[in-house]
This record gives C-alpha cells, structure tokens and sequence, in this order.
C-alpha cells in the first residue's frame, strides 16, 4: 500500500513536471513562429495542459478501466472552470474584451452538453468517440479562423531551436511513461481502499493533472497575459471534452457513464454561469471567482460522501 501510494505521488509530480517541460518548449517554439498570445493559449499552450488527461484517459482505457478516463476528463474540466478560473479571478479579477472569449464560452457550453446527451444510454462508444473528434477538428477550424500571424523569429540560433524542441521530445517521452505508472497505481489504490475508479479519476488524478494549468495560468496572469490564460482555461476545457475524451471512446468503449450525470450537469451549470459573467460584465468578478471557487469545493465534498459511502 505504502509503495503504491509512493510510485502514485512520484508518477503524479513527473507527470506534472514533464507537462511543464512540453508547455515551456512549445511556447517558445510557438514564439520563434512568431504565433499571437491569444492563439498560444487557446491552442499550444491548451493541447499541452491537456496532454496529462489525454495519456492518462486513453492510458485508462487501453487497460479497460474507463472509469478512471470518464472521471479525469469530467472532473479536470470542472477544475479547469471552477478551480483555475476561479482562483485566477479571486488574484485581480478577469476582465477582457467580449468578443475575444464569448464565443469560445458558447462553444464550450455546446460541447459539454453532448456528453450529457451521448451519456444517456450509460455508455459513450467508437461511434460517439469518433463524433466528438469530428467536433474537435470543427473547433480547429473555428481557431484557425481567428486572426493570427505566422512570422518566423529572426535571430533564432540553431541551437536554440534543437534545444527547445529536443525538450518538447523527451517532456512527451517522460509524460507517456509517467501516466502509465500514474494510472497502474491508481487501480491498486482504488482496489485496496474499495473506491471506483470513476471516484479517483475525478479527484486524485483530476486535480493532479489541474494544478498544469493553475500554475501556467496564475503566472499569466500576474504578468498581465489575461487573453492567454482564460484561452488556454477554456481552450483546454473544450480539448478535454472533444479530444481526450474522443480518443478513449474510440480506443474503448467508456461504460457506466450514467455514473457522471450529476458531474456533467454541474459542469453545465458552471459554463452557463461563466456565460452571463462574460455577457454581463465582460468578465469574472473577484465575487464570481469565490463562487467558482465554493462550487468546486462543493462538488468535491459531495462526491467524496458518495465515493466513500459506496
């Protein structure tokens, strides 16, 4: 038990701290490319954040446990919405132009409603996996859209360029080896302490896979970088929903989803409230940022009483 809690902990700090190392390669990989803020955080700097829940998720279901897939997907974007963006809100309040993130928000409230919707018959399968990458690639299309330059940086030694993208190498290397430990160890943990692997995957792992984000975005956001770090909070909620969860679908069907009603439910509820915030203030208040904050809170307790309880 003590091992297996040990090779969790260390697996789950690797797994952060190579995230770490792909993130900070790729934005200045994405800087030689001369790429805008607001394109680096809804793309680069989201697909990298997400890449623990991805490794994790398909990692989960590749070994038939899709339990720990759905709750990481569900329960790291509930944390990505309430906790995240929360406590960045709760730091100076967040407050940018409407039409820079209205947009996305209404897409993101679109998407998650469709796991809601596919969830309906207990079981997310290829099929309905493969819908939710189509939609994916809609999102893409949506990004691309935005106005964006590509300029190449001059003054970009070679040896900058192999530096940079020689840790973007070995950061997906230690992630992909980290999140299988994180995974095999997280079944021993939930076996030996009688827990589901949706209860884990919603709140061990969720939240280890989160603090990615509240890290990258708290710096953002003390430096004044708002537009990057709401981007890569929304544009990470809608990878995780699309992509991650996408993926492990097709690689296994994802069963007793009924489980994760009440979760996705919650989740609409908290995208609808980001929704009025954005149309009526035109971002989040410090106010609206402790109720994100006590929601998540909230959830969290309610379902360690139902985890623990069953």
């Amino acid at each position: 038990m003590i091992e297996t809690l040990v090779i969790f902990i260390v697996a789950l700090a690797v797994l952060m701290k190579s995230s770490h190392l792909v993130l900070r390669s790729s934005i200045k990989i994405a800087e030689y490319l001369g790429i805008a803020e607001l394109v680096v955080g809804y793309v680069f700097i989201a697909f990298f954040t997400s890449l623990p829940d991805f490794t994790v998720s398909t990692i989960s279901a590749s070994v038939g446990h899709g339990g720990i897939a759905l709750g990481d997907v569900f329960g790291s974007t509930i944390a990505n919405v309430c906790l995240v963006l929360g406590i960045a809100a709760l730091l100076s309040g967040i407050y940018i132009k409407r039409e820079q993130t209205l947009e996305s928000a209404e897409i993101l409230l679109i998407i998650s409603i469709v796991p809601l919707l596919m969830l309906y018959k207990g079981v997310i399968g290829r099929n309905e996996g493969i819908l939710l990458l189509l939609i994916f690639i809609a999102y893409l299309v949506f990004i691309a859209k935005m106005k964006f330059s590509l300029n190449l940086k001059d003054g970009v030694s070679r040896r900058e360029w192999v530096k940079n993208v020689g840790q973007f190498i070995s950061g997906i290397v230690l992630l992909l080896i980290s999140a299988k430990f994180v995974v095999a160890s997280t079944i021993d943990l939930a076996a030996f302490l009688n827990l589901s692997d949706a209860f884990i995957g919603m709140t061990a792992i969720a939240f280890g896979t989160t603090l990615p984000e509240l890290a990258i975005d708290f710096i953002a956001i003390r430096y004044g970088h708002l537009a990057l770090a709401v981007g890569d909070i929304l544009g990470s909620s809608v990878i995780n929903l699309t992509l991650v969860l996408g993926s492990a679908a097709v690689i296994s069907p994802l069963k007793d989803g009924v489980l994760f009603t009440p979760a996705i439910a919650f989740l609409v509820g908290t995208i609808m409230f980001l929704q009025y915030n954005l149309i009526k203030h035109e971002g989040i208040s410090r106010r609206a940022g402790l109720v994100f904050v006590i929601a998540y809170i909230a959830f969290i307790i309610s379902e360690m009483i139902v985890g623990l309880g069953g």
